[in-house]
């Protein structure tokens, strides 16, 4: 099981070819932070209604994980070690591992392999 980060929903947007061979592996997801991150920056953007329509098409395509109580016990979690060791990440990071592992996934492709890699128990796939 993994979870898509936004740099590599972005990227798949965007018809990178290397997104192409990890969206055939079983088990992804991705979550309502990385959900709300791509569909901000297609507001800011000010995309076609056409395009916005393919973008939801893609969340419901790929199971969507939500933010719950368990989710955000471990992202704060997450977030204290991290301060505490001057190993500051933004929230949004923060909040993905946290809802991956409260779900028992360890790994996720992302882009943004220098933030996710400070976390404790999670697995950094690049492409």
């Amino acid at each position: 099981m993994k979870v898509l980060d936004s740099s590599f929903l972005i990227d798949l947007i965007n018809g990178k070819k290397e997104t192409k061979e990890i969206l055939n592996l079983p088990n992804l997801f991705t979550t309502q932070i990385n959900m709300y991150e791509i569909i901000r920056g297609f507001y800011l953007r000010k995309i076609s209604s056409n395009k916005f329509l393919q973008i939801m098409e893609l969340f419901e395509s790929i199971r969507v994980l939500p933010l719950n109580d368990q989710g955000i016990l471990k992202s704060a979690e997450i977030s204290a070690k991290l301060i505490e060791n001057g190993k500051i990440i933004d929230d949004a990071d923060c909040l993905t591992a946290g809802i991956a592992l409260s779900h028992n996934i360890k790994t996720i492709v992302t882009k943004n392999k220098k933030h996710f890699s400070r976390i404790k128990d999670i697995k950094v796939q690049t492409y």
